[in-house]
């Protein structure tokens, strides 16, 4: 039986693709080629908070300056709000910090919105999740600053 192999050329391209693939991998990562750059500009409001879990299986959100009640979610209710606080709550029983420490909601000048962890610095971008789950955590800022109105 003939055994069959590629044309040299055909193998010398293909090893000049990946060599090149390779190289340009590389290359942007070293020198940030293609990176996005999230800048946010001047915050419009912003509020720390503290969640905990309700003994009914629901979430309670105080403001961490007065303790003041902002929000009190029922169980089963907010998926994306008990999502972006399962997701931030990781990361820092993985760090080793405090639970009690209270996470900062931000609105920002140019729209967005984002929920961040001051401890470990993980940053959920809210407004990049559409206006629904915007409205969800609109409810937590300050109403008396009438954010996006």
């Amino acid at each position: 039986m003939p055994q069959i192999s590629p044309p040299k050329p055909l193998v010398r391209a293909a090893l000049v693709v990946v060599a090149l693939t390779f190289t340009l991998a590389i290359a942007a990562s070293q020198f940030g080629i293609g990176k996005s750059a999230d800048l946010y500009t001047d915050p419009v409001a912003q509020r720390s908070l503290t969640f905990h879990d309700a003994p009914d299986g629901g979430i309670i959100i105080n403001d961490a300056h007065d303790g003041s009640l902002a929000l009190a979610l029922p169980s089963g209710t907010n998926g994306f709000i008990r999502g972006s606080l399962r997701s931030l709550a990781q990361t820092r029983r993985q760090s080793g910090y405090s639970a009690e420490a209270p996470f900062v909601l931000t609105a920002w000048g140019d729209g967005r919105l984002s929920l961040e962890d001051p401890l470990t610095g993980e940053r959920i971008a809210i407004s990049s999740f559409g206006p629904t789950q915007v409205k969800s955590f609109v409810a937590l800022l300050d109403p008396a600053k009438k954010v996006f109105q």
